[in-house]
């Protein structure tokens, strides 16, 4: 079964917002082995609308349909289903009651015009919304099973959580899932680590894809569940081919393994002196909450006397021009490793820097797993 996902919304396509909705709905569905075969996005226009529709139709089984179920005189993506489906539509006083009280908790009015949320193609089966005033609606119209679904991404996930998440899951039961292994290679170039992979791979009859993500270079192989049994030697076959440059695998990130092994220390020093800010900038976003209770600390060269609170210094250091030294010291424990670059022309300095971030990430995350 295929899906598509309809993003409405002029914001959408004047650039002024991203469509995380369509990513986030995919990431989904792709885990659960589901394929998205398309995304599109429309503005607030009901022919545009209406043609997309038509298409998503030709091409999936399963079609999403976000934005538009606002209050507002552009929120009218209810309206073009419903014409879509050839339904009629009815009043949910249930709806109506839950905008009502939801607005009469927090203090804020409510206005006669936003009825227009309270309406539904026949025979929808409405999904209760804890996170907005818009429920979401189930429906089914020309062969297809049709999702439509709030705009803003809190509340998609909400819907996700209660109702729709659970639905896919069973869903993906019934279907022959499609089964994807990824390896993420460092130190060679995509040309290099393609040819590679062919060689292992030739013929056969995998889905092969490849995304360069720097200074990674990853590599998808992809096959329907029903093949796994088929798929094995292959897969072995390229874990052989790509095992001198493979760092990680199956989307694992190297900046969130290393700081959920910093979750058990009490206080961190990283010592940068060569890498600017790409370590700072990868550690960031998975280690907010070390940051913020200052247990994870930050400096740009050595101190002359260090503060003997912290249980755990982490150093990276560059050593000449083609090579790098990171450290560990824990517990009375001190690992060292020297890493070489594979970047020979000075143009290529910045790509070294995220190579040695990454290197240095996946070294104390493992050391810190052998401790």
């Amino acid at each position: 079964m295929k899906a598509s996902i309809l993003g409405i919304g002029t914001e959408l396509t004047t650039g002024q917002i991203l469509n995380r909705n369509g990513t986030w709905l995919s990431q989904k569905l792709k885990s659960l082995g589901l394929l998205t075969s398309l995304h599109l996005v429309t503005p607030d226009d009901r022919p545009l609308m209406l043609e997309s529709l038509k298409y998503c139709a030709q091409n999936s089984d399963l079609i999403f349909v976000t934005g538009g179920l606002g209050p507002t005189s552009d929120d009218f993506t209810r309206d073009v289903v419903a014409d879509w489906a050839g339904l009629k539509m009815f009043f949910h006083e249930a709806s109506w009651t839950h905008i009502q009280e939801r607005l009469n908790s927090r203090g804020l009015m409510v206005r006669e015009f936003q009825k227009q949320q309270c309406y539904y193609p026949e025979g929808s089966e409405i999904l209760f919304n804890e996170q907005g005033t818009a429920n979401a609606f189930y429906f089914q119209a020309h062969g297809k099973e049709i999702y439509v679904l709030p705009g803003p991404p809190k509340e998609i996930e909400s819907l996700w959580q209660s109702s729709i998440g659970p639905r896919m899951s069973a869903l993906a039961q019934t279907q022959d899932g499609i089964l994807t292994k990824s390896w993420d290679c460092l130190g060679q170039g995509e040309s290099d680590i393609s040819f590679l992979t062919e060689q292992a791979l030739k013929d056969s009859g995998l889905e092969i894809g490849y995304r360069v993500h720097l200074p990674y270079v990853e590599v998808k192989v992809s096959y329907l569940r029903s093949q796994s049994d088929f798929a094995k030697k292959w897969i072995s076959n390229l874990d052989l081919a790509l095992k001198a440059f493979t760092a990680l695998r199956d989307g694992q990130d190297a900046a969130e393994l290393f700081a959920q092994r910093l979750a058990k220390e009490d206080r961190v020093l990283i010592i940068d002196s060569f890498t600017g800010f790409h370590l700072m900038n990868r550690v960031f976003p998975f280690a907010k909450k070390l940051l913020e209770d200052k247990k994870l600390n930050f400096l740009s060269k050595k101190p002359k006397s260090m503060d003997s609170e912290f249980s755990l210094v982490l150093e990276i250091e560059g050593v000449d021009v083609s090579h790098t030294r990171v450290i560990m010291t824990a517990r009375g424990q001190r690992r060292t490793q020297i890493f070489e670059s594979p970047y020979l022309k000075l143009l290529m300095k910045d790509r070294e820097r995220q190579f040695f971030t990454e290197l240095a990430l996946i070294f104390w995350a493992k050391s810190l797993e052998d401790l």
